[in-house]
C-alpha cells in the first residue's frame, strides 16, 4: 500500500484514542475483517486509529466514508483542504465509496472539486453531500456529473444543478435536499418524472422558485416534504397522495391548502389564486409542522377554512400562535362569529408562541375544543407574555370562563407548558387544563432558565391548594421543573 503523505497525516481532528488492552477475541481477529470494519468508519476516525497502531496505519486507503464536512474544515484554509483531498483520492485504493461529504470554498478551484465528485461517483457513491456555501457564486454541476444510478441521497448547498429532462441516472434517488440552490420548475419536474423511488424532498431558501409544482402522483414512496420559504416563492401546488409529513416555514399569506380561486371573499370580490394548493386532503398526511412568523394581516377566514380542511387526517400538528390568531372570532355581517371546524384525528399538538403575538388564552382553548381526541399538548411560550388588552377584558375572558365549564377533554393525558412565568393568564390556562382533562396524568410547568423556583412556604401551600382543588383527575401530577432547581411535585 502507498505510504501516508505528510498532508494526509494532518487529517485527525482530535487526539488519538488511548490504547486498549487486547483481549483474546481482539488478538485473533483476522486482519481482513478489521480492514472491512474500518472501511465503514468515517475517514478521520480511521486515521486516529492508524496513529495508535502501526498495524492499521494505512487502513484509511480502503475507507468508504470520506467525510470532509464543517468539522473537518475548522482551522483549515481552501489550499490545505484541497491538498489533503488530492492526496486522499490519489491514494484511495478501495473499489467502493459509500458517502462523500464536502464543505469547501470552490472559488478558483472548481475543477478540483469536480474531480473529487467524479472520482466518488465512479466508485459507486450512495450519499453525496456538497456544501459550497462559502463561495461567491454557486458551484455549477455538469449534467453528466451526477447521472449515476448508485446515488441514493443527494444534498446540495449553493449549487447550480442542470439535469436533462430525462436523466439516465438518479433512478435510485430516495432523498433530495436543495439549500440556497436555484430550483426552477424544469428541474423539479425532471426529478419527479425520473426519480420514482424518491421518498424525501427538502427545499430550503431556494431561488428561482416562483410557482413550485410537486407532481408526485406516480411516486408511491414519496412521504416527506419540507419547504423553507425563499424570496422568490409565490405559490406551491402539491399532488402527493402518499405524503405523510409536511413541514413549512414561511408566511401564512403564501400558504393556502387546496385553494379554490373561484370562491368569493367577504367583500364580494374573487379570492386571489391559492398560494399553496393540495389536490384534496392527502389521506396519508399525519404529521404537519407550520412555522410562520406574525403578520400584519391575519389569514383570511376563507383561506383558513381551506387550510383546516386539509388537516382532517393529521395526527401530529405543530403550529405557531400566528395560526391560532387566524382562527379567532371575527365579525361577519355585524356579528362576532367563531369558525366551525373539527380535527378529530389530532392526538398531539405543539404550539409555539411568537414573542410579538396577540394570542390570548381564549384562542388556545377555542382551538383545543375543536380537537376532541387530543392526548398530548405542549405549549412553548419562550419569551412570550400574554398581552391581554380590551378585547380580552371585555369579551374573550368571559367567553373563556363560560366555555370552559361544560367542556370535558376525555382523552388528554399529558400537558407541558414551557417558559412558565406564573403570570395570571398562564395560571388561568393551568386551571383550564386541570378542570377539563378528566383523565390527566401529568401537568409539567417548566420555567425559563433565568426564572428560579424560589417558593416561600406560604406560596407553595397556596399553589398546592389551588391546583389540587382545580384538578378533575385525582391521579393528575403537577410538577414544577427548572434546569437549576430540583422539581417540585404536587399530587
Amino acid at each position: 500500500m502507498a505510504g501516508l503523505s505528510s498532508e494526509t497525516q494532518k487529517l485527525p481532528l482530535s487526539p488519538a484514542p488511548k490504547r486498549l488492552k487486547r483481549n483474546r477475541s481482539q488478538k485473533h481477529l483476522p486482519y481482513d475483517v478489521v480492514e472491512i470494519i474500518f472501511s465503514y468508519l468515517p475517514i478521520n476516525k480511521v486515521m486516529q486509529l492508524g496513529t495508535a497502531s502501526m498495524r492499521f496505519r494505512n487502513s484509511w486507503v480502503m475507507n468508504r466514508k470520506l467525510h470532509f464536512d464543517k468539522d473537518f474544515a475548522k482551522g483549515r484554509g481552501p489550499v490545505e483542504i484541497a491538498r489533503i483531498l488530492d492526496n486522499v483520492f490519489r491514494q484511495h485504493s478501495g473499489s467502493k465509496i459509500d458517502s462523500f461529504r464536502l464543505y469547501f470554498n470552490h472559488d478558483s478551484v472548481e475543477s478540483k472539486a469536480e474531480n473529487w465528485i467524479r472520482n466518488s461517483v465512479e466508485k459507486g457513491v450512495e450519499e453525496l453531500d456538497l456544501d459550497f456555501g462559502q463561495g461567491k457564486e454557486p458551484f455549477k454541476i455538469a449534467s453528466d456529473l451526477l447521472d449515476f444510478e448508485s446515488i441514493r441521497v443527494l444534498k446540495l448547498t449553493f449549487c447550480e444543478l442542470n439535469l436533462p429532462l430525462k436523466p439516465k441516472g438518479l433512478c435510485s434517488l430516495s432523498t433530495l435536499v436543495l439549500n440556497k440552490t436555484p430550483a426552477p420548475n424544469g428541474l423539479i419536474q425532471a426529478v419527479f418524472a425520473n426519480c420514482l423511488l424518491l421518498e424525501n424532498l427538502e427545499l430550503r431558501h431556494c431561488t428561482n422558485v416562483y410557482n413550485l409544482k410537486i407532481s408526485a402522483g406516480k411516486l408511491r414512496r414519496f412521504k416527506e416534504l419540507k419547504v423553507v420559504e425563499g424570496n422568490d416563492l409565490a405559490s406551491v401546488h402539491i399532488v402527493a397522495p402518499s405524503l405523510e409529513s409536511f413541514f413549512y416555514r414561511g408566511h401564512f399569506s403564501k400558504l393556502n391548502l387546496y385553494g379554490l380561486p373561484a370562491q368569493l371573499n367577504f367583500n364580494g370580490g374573487p379570492l386571489a389564486p391559492a398560494p399553496l394548493k393540495f389536490n384534496g386532503p392527502p389521506a396519508q398526511l399525519k404529521h404537519v409542522i407550520l412555522c410562520c412568523p406574525p403578520e400584519k394581516i391575519c389569514l383570511g377566514a376563507a383561506r383558513t377554512k381551506i387550510l383546516l380542511s386539509n388537516l382532517v387526517h393529521v395526527t401530529y400538528l405543530t403550529v405557531t400562535s400566528t395560526f391560532l390568531e387566524g382562527l379567532s372570532q371575527k365579525y361577519e355581517n355585524g356579528d362576532l362569529r367563531a369558525m366551525e371546524f373539527s380535527l378529530g384525528n389530532l392526538k398531539e399538538l405543539t404550539l409555539v408562541m411568537a414573542p410579538t403575538s396577540f394570542c390570548n388564552p381564549f384562542d388556545i382553548s377555542s382551538f383545543i375544543r375543536n380537537c376532541p381526541c387530543l392526548e398530548n399538548i405542549v405549549i412553548d411560550m419562550g419569551s412570550f407574555s400574554f398581552r391581554c388588552g380590551y378585547y380580552w377584558e371585555f369579551h374573550a375572558k368571559k367567553k373563556f370562563q363560560e366555555d370552559s365549564r361544560p367542556l370535558k377533554l376525555e382523552f388528554l393525558k399529558y400537558v407541558t407548558l414551557k417558559g412558565f412565568k406564573f403570570e395570571t393568564p398562564e395560571l388561568q390556562l393551568v386551571r383550564f387544563f386541570l378542570e377539563t382533562a378528566i383523565i390527566l396524568e401529568n401537568l409539567d410547568l417548566i420555567t425559563s432558565k433565568n426564572h428560579l423556583l424560589q417558593f416561600g412556604h406560604v406560596d407553595a401551600q397556596v399553589y398546592k391548594h389551588c391546583f389540587l382543588e382545580w384538578r378533575a383527575s385525582p391521579k393528575a401530577k403537577i410538577v414544577f421543573l427548572n434546569e437549576k432547581d430540583s422539581p417540585i411535585q404536587f399530587s
